[in-house]
């Protein structure tokens, strides 16, 4: 019974194509919509985490924190006060645990390992973010970057924006000039590209200016280190490192009544970012969706049409033996044929269109997930069985002989 009533159903779509395909259109323009909102709002979700992912899977970023909520012990620390020291970083490196170590004079929050230095050119003053050089940076677009015989002398690289704060308009301007970070002097040797309002940035060190590793260290001798990067070896526990860790730190300074434990920050901006971001995508997705009602007015008004039409041949099933469930079933098999096609071209046509999209718009990133492919062409059913099961209901409870004879 079933195959048969599949195979009227083809037969009377097959029948009447390009009214069906009219009635599709409503639906295949909501799922695209609906298809690309959600793989570019994925994509930028995804650049955003990027964006704040400072290190990789292994790295903890150690800080030292009491618990705040006991007044007791949060009178008694010296929580405003600490910071490591290069001593400390010494002895962490006696750890099995440990793979590499590093000082981190940053905040956390994400942002590539920098230190706050003031900056200054002649009579105007700044501050600039300032990260050690690691690699050859495609942002430097004014200038040249550094060459193997500028890693012993003081050069820098400027963030567009840090040259913007020292009043210059223009990099030719300020590249060979001599400028002053924290009391030594630097000379520019290029500025990194602008940054436009509408880009989505995913690379944060295109914010902080470079110096070579050598001009770091002595910039940063007399910085507080906030935190201390452990790159756990592998194969090691990550938990046990942080405890050894803590232990250890503990006992070499008596006097904290803290402890030195993981910076969850990132976690908890990460998640809110997430969340933030899901939001807003969710919105879209439902202000786009709206076309998919008028999509779905559209299959009801053609399924009444479709009773109309053939209330004579639903007359003579219904003569032969036809139960009124048949005549419901093959209506609302119609109604969800006609959607779940619109429902799976819409598909095609958003992932294709997302994907254009990326690939023409620098920093835009596109992911159709097979997840929302599968929701978007299930909704796209349900609106047939939804907006159809009226006229599908009509049809059912026609009488026979006055369906024959009209």
């Amino acid at each position: 019974m079933l195959k048969n009533l599949l195979l009227s159903t083809l037969l009377s779509l097959k029948a009447h194509k390009l009214r069906v395909f009219l009635t599709m259109v409503g639906i295949i323009i909501g799922i695209t919509a609906v298809v690309i909102v959600s793989a570019i709002g994925e994509g930028m979700k995804q650049s955003s985490m990027e964006v704040l992912e400072s290190a990789d899977a292994d790295t903890v970023r150690l800080i030292y924190k009491v618990d705040m909520e006991d007044d007791s012990v949060a009178a008694e620390s010296s929580f405003d006060e600490f910071a490591f020291n290069m001593s400390d970083l010494k002895m962490l490196r006696k750890l099995d645990g440990v793979d590499n170590i590093s000082a981190d004079y940053g905040y956390g929050f994400g942002y590539q390992d920098g230190v706050t230095s003031n900056v200054s050119f002649f009579e105007t003053g700044n501050q600039a973010q300032v990260q050690s050089y690691q690699k050859p940076d495609e942002n430097v677009t004014f200038g040249s970057d550094f060459k193997p015989e500028d890693m012993d002398r003081n050069k820098v690289i400027l963030a567009y924006d840090t040259m913007l704060g020292l009043n210059i308009k223009k990099p030719k301007d300020i590249i060979g000039k001599a400028i002053d970070l924290d009391g030594q002097k630097f000379q520019v040797i290029g500025v990194k590209k602008k940054i436009n309002m509408d880009e989505m940035i995913t690379d944060g060190s295109i914010f902080n200016s470079v110096v070579p590793k050598k001009a770091f260290n002595d910039l940063t001798k007399d910085k507080p280190i906030n935190a201390i990067k452990l790159k756990v070896a592998k194969g090691a526990s990550r938990e046990q490192t942080i405890s050894e860790a803590n232990t250890l730190l503990k006992d070499y300074h008596p006097e904290l009544v803290g402890n030195f434990e993981e910076d969850r920050s990132n976690e908890k901006i990460r998640q809110q970012m997430e969340q933030m971001i899901q939001a807003v995508v969710t919105g879209l997705i439902f202000i786009t969706a709206i076309s998919l009602l008028v999509g779905g007015i559209g299959v009801m008004n053609i399924m009444y049409v479709s009773v109309s039409e053939r209330k004579r041949e639903i007359g003579i099933r219904r003569a032969i033996g036809a139960k009124p469930s048949n005549i419901l079933i093959q209506f609302l098999l119609e109604a969800a044929f006609i959607t779940l096609i619109g429902g799976v071209i819409g598909v095609l046509l958003g992932a294709g269109i997302a994907n254009l999209i990326s690939s023409l718009i620098p920093n835009v990133k596109a992911i159709v997930s097979p997840q929302m492919a599968l929701l978007s062409a299930s909704i796209s059913a349900g609106i047939g069985l939804i907006f159809g099961v009226i006229p599908a209901i009509n049809a059912a409870k026609m009488d026979p002989i006055k369906a024959i004879y009209q």
